[in-house]
C-alpha cells in the first residue's frame, strides 16, 4: 500500500470515529509503528489531523483537507452508479448511499449484468444525463486487456472509481480503485486451517470474475507459501457447472474429490448456499462437521446460520462502497489533484464451529 492510500484510508477512519489510534493502524494496515507515526505527522503538517497522546484527531479545519471533504462540503450532485448484479453488491450500493446520506447528493444506480459493452453504453448515458461522477465495477478479468476500456474512462469528462476491480495490463496506475484485499482474506483463512494442523485442503471455486480470479490466487498463494500438500486443488466450474448454484449432484462431485484426494478441509468460495446442501449430503456419508472435514466459507451471507455455522471470510463491501464514494467526491470537488489512489479493504476471517483440528487417522494426525 502507498503513502497515499495510507493517508487516505487514516483519513477514513479519522473522519468515521473522530480519532484514530496508532496501534490500531498499525494492526489495521499491516504497516509499522514508525510508518504509522510519519503518516500521521504528513496529515498533522498538512492540517488534516491534530496530535494527540497516542494518536491524532480529526482537526477542525479537515473538511479543506481529507478524502471526506467533498462530502462533508455540501455536494448536492449526482453520481452513476454501474454495477453488474444487485445481489452480490447490494452491499457496496449501502456504503455507498451511507457515505451520501448527509451530503444532499444522490445516486443512480444501473444494472449491467456482467456485460461490459453495455456498461460502457450506461457509463456514457449517466454522463450525458449530467452524473458528475461514476462509480463503476467493470466485467474485467485479471489477465484480461483492458487498453481500449482505460482509453474509453480516460477520456470521459467527469471521474471515475472502479469498485472491487483493479484495470489489468498496466492500466492500474491510471484509474483510482477500491477493492477487497480478497488474497489477505483467503490467506487468512489458510492460515487458520494451517494452524489447526490441516494440510491437505481441496478449494471450490466457480465464479468467472476478476474477484474470483483474485480469490483463487490468493488460495494459490497460501498454498505454496505455507506449505500445504500439492495434492491440495481445486474444484472448478468444469465439474459444477457455472451457474449461479452448483449442478444437481454438485455437493457428491465435491464429497467424491475431497475422499479421493484425502483432504481434511475445504475452502469454498462463488456459492456460499450450496455448502448448505453439501452439509447435509455428508451427514447422508456418515461425515462429520468439522470432526472429519473442516469448512470455511468465502461470504458471510448466511453462514452463521448453517448447523453447525460455518467460518467465514466475510468481505467488508459496505466499506469498500463507502471509501470509493469518498474518493470520487474528493476528485469531483478537487479536480486538480488527479493522483489515483488504489485501496485495499481487508476482509475479516470470522471462525465459528466448522473448523477444528483434523481427526488422527491410522495413530497419525491427518494434518502431519
Amino acid at each position: 500500500m502507498l503513502a497515499a492510500e495510507r493517508r487516505a484510508m487514516i483519513l477514513a477512519l479519522a473522519s468515521e470515529g473522530g480519532a484514530v489510534r496508532i496501534g490500531d493502524l498499525v494492526d489495521r494496515l499491516g504497516v509499522s509503528h514508525v510508518t504509522v507515526r510519519r503518516d500521521l505527522e504528513g496529515l498533522v503538517a498538512e492540517g488534516a489531523l491534530d496530535k494527540v497522546r497516542g494518536g491524532a484527531v480529526l482537526s477542525a479545519d479537515a473538511n479543506d483537507s481529507s478524502a471526506l471533504r467533498g462530502v462533508r462540503s455540501g455536494f448536492s450532485g449526482t453520481i452513476g452508479v454501474v454495477v453488474p448484479t444487485s445481489y452480490y453488491y447490494r452491499h457496496v450500493v449501502d456504503g455507498i448511499g451511507a457515505a451520501l446520506e448527509h451530503s444532499g447528493a444522490e445516486m443512480k444506480l444501473v444494472i449491467s449484468d456482467y456485460d461490459l459493452a453495455e456498461e460502457r453504453r450506461l457509463v456514457a448515458e449517466a454522463v450525458e444525463d449530467g452524473a458528475a461522477g461514476i462509480l463503476m465495477v467493470p466485467s474485467v478479468l485479471e489477465h484480461e486487456e483492458s487498453s481500449e476500456l482505460l482509453d474509453f474512462l480516460a477520456a470521459l469528462p467527469v471521474p471515475v472509481v472502479l469498485i472491487e476491480r483493479e484495470l489489468p495490463g498496466g492500466g492500474l496506475g491510471d484509474i483510482t480503485s477500491v477493492r477487497s484485499a480478497h488474497e489477505r482474506g483467503v490467506f487468512s483463512a489458510m492460515r487458520h486451517l494451517h494452524d489447526l494442523g490441516h494440510r491437505r485442503v481441496a478449494m471450490v471455486s466457480r465464479g468467472r470474475t476478476q474477484s474470483a480470479d483474485f480469490v483463487r490466487a490468493g488460495w494459490v498463494h497460501a498454498r505454496d507459501v505455507l506449505g500445504f500438500d500439492a495434492e491440495s486443488s481445486i474444484i472448478g466450474g468444469e465439474m459444477l457447472g457455472f451457474g449461479p448454484t452448483w449442478e444437481r449432484g454438485g455437493s457428491n462431485v465435491v464429497l467424491d474429490a475431497i475422499e479421493s484426494t484425502g483432504a481434511t478441509a475445504l475452502f469454498s468460495h462463488g456459492d456460499e448456499n450450496s455448502l448448505f446442501l453439501l452439509l447435509q449430503a455428508a451427514r447422508a456419508r456418515g461425515l462429520s462437521v468439522p470432526e472429519d472435514l473442516s469448512i470455511v466459507a468465502y461470504d458471510d451471507e448466511v453462514s452463521a446460520h448453517a448447523d453447525p455455522p460455518l467460518s467465514a471470510i466475510a468481505p467488508d463491501r459496505e466499506r469498500v462502497g463507502e471509501l470509493a464514494t469518498r474518493l470520487l467526491v474528493e476528485a469531483i470537488e478537487r479536480p486538480s489533484n488527479d493522483t489515483p489512489l488504489h485501496i485495499q479493504v481487508e476482509p475479516r476471517l470470522l471462525v465459528r464451529s466448522s473448523t477444528a483440528a483434523p481427526r488422527a487417522r491410522g495413530g497419525r494426525d491427518a494434518g502431519s
